[in-house]
């Protein structure tokens, strides 16, 4: 239990005062389980102290281990900070920190939430719940996202030049409203609203430039549909 113990705290990178404190294993539903908390300190001759009162407890979904499903159970104290600990997360939201990322790196990269859930094993349900937290603003990328240096490298090919690339500011002004252009389609008028009433509640940088891939994205798969607004893009 010890040696188990000890490799958790190695893997998920636990620090002092945090300690893990059990860890078990499901071979057949290929799971692993964790319990992270404030481990009870010993007194003399190796005798633990009373136990405090229960702590609240919190469970997440966190990054895969293999194969295998990791979820953490962290009984953390009403004052705890756990916002630099990637095996931590938000009280309200179903993943830890470090899985929070991760997904939304695929999400940047375009990818659809199914294949999300097909490849990383999480439940369609967690997923939606988190999404909305992304583009109602709840939920921020954090400093340890890596931010955008230049063109998003899932972006659609762009080397004819009749789109403008990812990085282009007429995507924002597009969603912030500044650019206004003339919609003949039903769809992308549709589109637009939706990110648009998003881009209003979102404050961090790595979540707006999601939303301008997004935008981006459309214009792209429905190229041939949107050649008049297109254009006005290109003259913008």
């Amino acid at each position: 239990m010890d040696d188990g113990r000890s490799l958790w705290g190695r893997l998920l990178r636990i620090e002092e005062p945090w300690s893990v404190l059990d860890s078990r294993a499901d071979a057949l539903g290929r799971r692993h389980d964790v319990w992270i908390g404030i481990e009870v300190p010993r007194g003399w001759f190796g005798l633990r102290r009373a136990a405090p009162r229960p702590q609240p407890t919190h469970s997440w979904r966190h990054v895969n281990f293999g194969d295998w499903t990791v979820q953490v159970h962290v009984a953390a104290p009403h004052d705890a900070d756990l916002s630099r600990h990637g095996w931590g997360g938000d009280a309200t939201l179903p993943f830890t920190r470090a899985l929070s990322q991760q997904i939304f790196a695929l999400l940047r990269e375009g990818c659809s939430l199914q294949s999300i859930c097909t490849l990383l094993d999480v439940p369609l349900a967690d997923l939606w719940k988190f999404r909305y937290a992304i583009d109602s603003g709840r939920w921020s990328a954090g400093e340890g996202m890596p931010r955008s240096s230049g063109d998003d490298p899932a972006a659609p090919d762009t080397a004819d030049g009749a789109l403008p690339e990812a990085a282009d500011p007429v995507w924002r002004a597009l969603l912030d409203g500044s650019l206004q252009i003339d919609i003949r389609v039903l769809g992308l008028k549709l589109m637009l609203a939706r990110l648009r009433s998003q881009f209003e509640m979102i404050n961090d940088e790595d979540i707006r430039m999601l939303k301008t891939q997004e935008c981006q994205r459309y214009f792209a798969k429905n190229r041939h549909l949107l050649a008049h607004e297109i254009e006005q893009l290109r003259s913008a």
